[in-house]
């Protein structure tokens, strides 16, 4: 105990009936150095720390809402006994959820308000508790103090716009197929999707623009949407300007060209989140499939053989039907629709959702006229749990109304029922007045994993037209169209968990028509369980059209793991696929993972049997990288009569201030990671998403108006790299491209040893900060005048500071070699 007193008599400690004494340390001064006195070492001998600023994380009643770099400065308690006190503005207790306004002596009197230590004990029963050793800084505020916070959602102050930035995806694909049956032909066709925009404060510019071509046909491009929009906080709404399509809640969507406003349910955290389907259905082969809705291709991608199920796809305008065309590898096509349902429309009581649009109407087809369109809804909850809606919709050939009325059932879900009632005049046709009823039911059970959607509709006899549907007739040229009419359409889906037996999916849907057309139907099953690591899949599709017949397709599946042995993720699959015509597909295939997830692989075999002769058999390879700088996925098929090649390169790009960052492809909402010098890190698991040479990277996948955690992997650090925190918490807005910065310290970890020119040790406790070197980190010196430092240059200037005002300056510079632990080993002179 040469530099401690042992000191008993301060502290106590109870225990049952017997009362204990318990072990106190102090630092004794004396034996520290010449220049301290006791006075000196008062604030560590009282339990307290030098003042300075920290990085920590802030606690508000237990939970984290920041992690930031913190100003502490030394105050006194109501003992006398030193603490450290930090230094927050106004404006951040504001974004922590504080009811700053409720007080209004928080505030300093200093010129910039942001600048000034608010001092958060004026509020009733506040505390402020510094725990130092685990760099946590805990606010305790009483609930009264407090806005209250919806459940799911972070508190407004906390939204963040995000910094000016300029973004873009890409999405390029090319694939052919070489037939080798009789003289021999070969198809190719290549897409392109580029989705570029801006953000400047509040405001998003978005714009989709593909470009499609099959051998023999010209290119062709298409613009899904081009638009300008903002969100508008105090109304819970966005305000979109330009090219979109409306909600299809009430009507089914219309694309337009205009102006539209409505209600945003990210912000709206009591209603549904938006509807989205699922396009199920069986490749025979790899083949490629194609989604449209309204005219316009959402989704082109290679699918493998076997059973798909797609949601990875940005649906037009949340409404109107999906027509799906599958191109298998042998030339065969698989053509079905997935009708596009919203659930039940049931709101709480005093809750609204409004739409309000006005422009001009915008076809897929050129050749279509444009025209003036104009569409309103409303819904609004009422007292009973019922809810009541409405519309109007309007053209220069065309008016609708519609009214309804949502009940929730609680534990029951909800249902709803509106009517229509339309009038429009195709081109060359009389004026035709119509109508529908429709009956909606939906149920989403949590606790049972269960969800359905139900969803019927009737219609008048003498049939109904939508909105599009009249103004597409008028266009150049011929008229194009069918003359069926309407008679009913019915959707089901259901989805159940079934804990450890696995998990049941059923969807259906079936429209009748009048003129002679009958009705088309399309229904899929499956079921799926997984024991063991093994996994098994049964699935069933069934399609019927009234002009050619139906079609069907059964598909079983098994997938055993094998990395126990060979590692990897290594995996066998058999599938078996039975058509409802033609002969059964056999395939064994393994599949796998390299290099850290990055590199995905599989490889099939398949026997068709009831197949010409010589074509029984076909395999393919396919090989996908994922990179920090975007994804690349190659193909490759082989039969006796036929081969197929294909290639797919995908990813985004982001600039800002800080430079150009290139990425994995971008969501709508962004995180910009920002990790200066720290290359190579992965970040949040996700494969191949790492930081660049600079240290930056992006990450999709963040919800806006919540809080999102981006995380980096400290165990990819290089040896001469430290970060302060692993963790960082945002909170964007819709469209964002949010910073996510981490402090980084990059360089050299040495111990240093400061003497003075006297010889002695630089005072304990001194804490000693590198000159001109901003991405070091500060430390303080222990006994001997040894300090720990990391970020350090090979040479530099080093400063210490100690008791009231005193200082010395050393130059230090680093051997060549480390030391042990990896440290590099220097003495240096304090002047």
């Amino acid at each position: 105990m040469k530099y401690f007193r042992l000191s008993t008599a301060a502290l106590a400690m109870s225990v049952g009936m017997f009362s204990l004494p318990v072990l106190a340390w102090e630092f004794d001064a004396s034996r520290l150095g010449g220049d301290i006195s006791d006075a000196d070492m008062a604030v560590f001998n009282q339990g307290g720390q030098l003042p300075g600023t920290y990085q920590v994380e802030v606690l508000l009643n237990g939970e984290q809402v920041d992690s930031r770099e913190v100003v502490f400065r030394q105050q006194e308690d109501a003992r006398g006994m030193p603490v450290l006190q930090p230094c927050l503005s106004r404006t951040q207790l504001s974004r922590y959820g504080i009811k700053t306004e409720d007080y209004p002596a928080l505030s300093g009197k200093g010129p910039d308000a942001d600048k000034d230590c608010a001092d958060i004990r004026v509020i009733p029963d506040a505390r402020v508790d510094f725990n130092f050793g685990a760099q946590q800084l805990m606010l305790s505020v009483p609930q009264i103090a407090l806005r209250p916070e919806v459940k799911g959602m972070a508190p407004r102050e906390l939204w963040d716009e995000g910094v000016p930035a300029v973004l873009m995806n890409y999405r390029a694909s090319t694939s052919s197929v070489e037939s080798r049956v009789g003289s021999g032909s070969v198809s190719e066709s290549q897409y392109l999707q580029l989705e570029p925009g801006a953000n400047w404060g509040p405001w998003r510019l978005r714009n989709s623009t593909t470009w499609q071509k099959s051998r023999g046909q010209s290119g062709r491009w298409q613009t899904p949407y081009t638009y300008l929009e903002r969100g508008l906080y105090d109304m819970q709404s966005r305000l979109t300007l330009g090219e979109r399509f409306t909600p299809s809640e009430i009507f089914d969507s219309v694309p337009f060209r205009g102006v539209m406003l409505g209600s945003d349910e990210n912000m709206l955290p009591s209603s549904q989140r938006a509807f989205s389907p699922v396009v199920r259905g069986i490749a025979r082969t790899q083949a490629r499939v194609e989604v449209k809705q309204n005219g316009y291709t959402v989704y082109n991608a290679t699918v493998a053989p076997g059973p798909f199920a797609l949601s990875d796809f940005s649906a037009g305008g949340s409404g109107g039907d999906l027509q799906v065309t599958v191109w298998e590898a042998d030339g065969s096509t698989q053509e079905f629709s997935v009708s596009y349902q919203t659930p039940a429309i049931a709101l709480q009581e005093g809750h609204s959702v409004y739409n309000l649009m006005a422009g001009q109407y915008r076809a897929s087809d050129n050749a279509v006229d444009a025209a003036p369109v104009a569409q309103a809804t409303v819904m609004y909850g009422l007292p009973w749990s019922l809810t009541l809606y409405g519309g109007l919709q309007g053209a220069e050939h065309y008016q609708a109304t519609t009214a309804g009325l949502g009940m929730s059932l609680g534990s029951w879900g909800a249902v709803s029922l509106d009517g229509t009632h339309g009038r429009g005049q195709k081109k060359e046709h009389e004026s035709e007045t119509g109508g529908f009823g429709r009956l909606r039911y939906s149920k989403s059970v949590e606790a049972t994993n269960t969800s359905i959607t139900l969803s019927t509709t009737r219609y008048d006899a003498s049939g109904f037209s939508t909105l599009s549907e009249v103004l597409d007739s008028y266009r150049q040229g011929s008229l194009v169209g069918s003359d069926a009419q309407r008679r009913s359409e019915t959707t089901l889906s259901l989805g159940q968990s079934l804990g450890g037996w696995g998990s049941f999916s059923l969807s259906g849907s079936r429209n009748s028509y009048g003129n002679g057309h009958g009705s088309t139907e399309s229904y899929s099953a499956g079921y799926g369980v997984g024991i063991r690591g093994v996994s098994l899949s049964l699935n069933a599709t069934q399609n019927r059209t009234w002009n050619s017949g139906s079609k069907g397709q059964v598909n079983v599946m098994v997938s055993v793991p094998l990395d126990r042995w060979l590692g990897g993720s290594t995996r066998a699959t058999y599938q078996m696929t039975s058509p409802s015509s033609g002969g059964n597909t056999q395939q064994v295939g393994l599949s796998g993972q390299a290099y850290d997830r990055q590199l995905q692989w599989n490889v099939n075999q398949r026997q068709r049997s009831g197949a010409v002769s010589g074509d029984r058999n076909d395999s393919d390879l396919n090989l996908g990288w994922s990179g920090g700088y975007g994804q690349l996925n190659g193909r490759y098929g082989y039969s006796p009569s036929y081969r197929q090649t294909g290639l797919d390169a995908s990813g985004g790009v982001v600039i800002t201030r800080s430079g150009v960052t290139a990425g994995q492809t971008l969501n709508d909402t962004v995180a910009l990671v920002e990790a200066p010098g720290a290359s190579g890190v992965a970040i949040g698991g996700w494969p191949g998403v790492k930081t660049d040479f600079r240290g930056y990277t992006t990450q999709s996948g963040l919800q806006p108006y919540r809080k999102n955690i981006v995380s980096l992997d400290p165990a990819r650090l290089s040896a001469d790299a430290e970060i302060k925190q692993t963790d960082v918490t945002v909170v964007p807005t819709q469209g964002a491209v949010i910073p996510a910065t981490f402090v980084t310290h990059i360089g050299r970890r040495a111990l240093v040893t400061l003497m003075r020119p006297d010889g002695k040790p630089v005072p304990f406790g001194a804490l000693v900060t590198p000159e001109k070197q901003a991405s070091s980190g500060s430390g303080i010196t222990g006994e001997g005048g040894q300090v720990y430092l990391s970020g350090l240059d090979g040479k530099g200037a080093l400063l210490a500071r100690w008791g009231e005002a005193q200082q010395c300056r050393a130059d230090y510079r680093l051997p060549e070699k480390q030391g042990s632990a990896g440290l590099y080993l220097s003495e240096a002179v304090c002047r």
